[in-house]
Formats: C-alpha cells, structure tokens, sequence
C-alpha cells in the first residue's frame, strides 16, 4: 500500500494513508488522494508541491531507524491541539521517508530533561525551605544539589550518532519519565 508524504508550508514532515475505492488502481488512488488534499486546502498546498508516494514498509522501516515517532514532533500543541509546530526534528529525505535532523533532536531530547530537572528543583526548593526553618545545617547541601540540577544543560553531553541512541541519553540521578 502506497503512503503519500510531503513537507507542509510550516516545514512539518507529513504523510497520509490514502483510501482505496474498489475498482481503482493503486496509482489511481494516491493521485486522487494528493488532489483532495491540494483542494481542500487541509495545509494550504498547492498542486505542484513536492510530495512523495512511497511504500508503507517502507515508511514503516525508516521510522524505526528514526527511533519511532519521539524526535517527530515536539513544543506546545497548535491551536487545533496537534503536538509539534516547528519543533520536530523528522525531515524529508530524497526518497520521500524520514530523516532526523540530530541537532534539533538533542534539543527536544534536552528539553525532556529539563522538564523533569524542574520538577526536581521544585522539589529541592521545598527541601531548601524545610532546611533553613530547621537551621540544620543542611541547606549547604541541597543548594549544591540544586546546582547541580541547574548546570545539566551546560554539562550534560548529548552527543550521539542515531535517535535510539539519544533517547537512551539521560542524565544519572534525574528521574527519567
């Protein structure tokens, strides 16, 4: 079964499942199916936009070496509710898969880490208060720890050479979710 993908005018990767007709072909229904969208006007693409039409396995199996679907999308939703804007790190390869790109990949890959670091500083926040009403001394050492959790971005190497790699990379002593 054919996939149509192409990159939309916010530079998204994309790809549809078409629907097949009985008695169309297989050409048939991808080109049916790329003019819907160009009419509807779904992502305001015109007709001659570049777009692929490529196997589903073939899909399938590049989206595995792309690590699944972690690095596609990331940021807030869009005012629809979809995950992504212009965050994601999946782009279009010459052959119409994904690819991706591995710089905004460890940027996405770092902003998961700082999510979790703030929860834990908030944490060590309370922690701190607890200390200094106590006066026991142990304030010196939770600021230390919050350091630590502050410095993770400057600190915290993620360099790699695929997605699955990089989203084994966390760094020790933060909780990973």
């Amino acid at each position: 079964m054919k996939i149509i993908t192409w990159v939309d005018l916010q530079g998204r990767y994309r790809n549809t499942v078409v629907a097949y007709n009985e008695g169309e072909n297989e050409d048939e229904v991808v080109e049916r199916a790329w003019a819907r969208l160009v009419e509807v006007g779904v992502h305001g693409i015109p007709i001659d936009h570049p777009h692929y039409y490529i196997e589903q396995e073939d899909l399938d199996a590049k989206i595995e070496e792309c690590g699944g679907s972690d690095f596609r999308y990331a940021g807030k939703p869009d005012a629809n509710g979809r995950q992504g804007g212009e965050y994601g790190a999946w782009e279009m390869d010459t052959d119409g898969t994904p690819k991706v790109n591995m710089p905004k990949a460890r940027g996405i890959q770092m902003d998961k880490i700082r999510v979790v670091r703030d929860k834990e500083l908030a944490k060590k926040d309370i922690e701190f208060m607890k200390a200094l009403e106590a006066d026991d001394g142990s304030s010196t050492a939770i600021a230390a720890e919050k350091q630590v959790l502050r410095d993770i971005p400057q600190t915290f190497d993620l360099t790699t050479d695929t997605p699955e790699e990089l989203k084994d990379k966390w760094p020790k002593g933060l909780p990973k979710e």
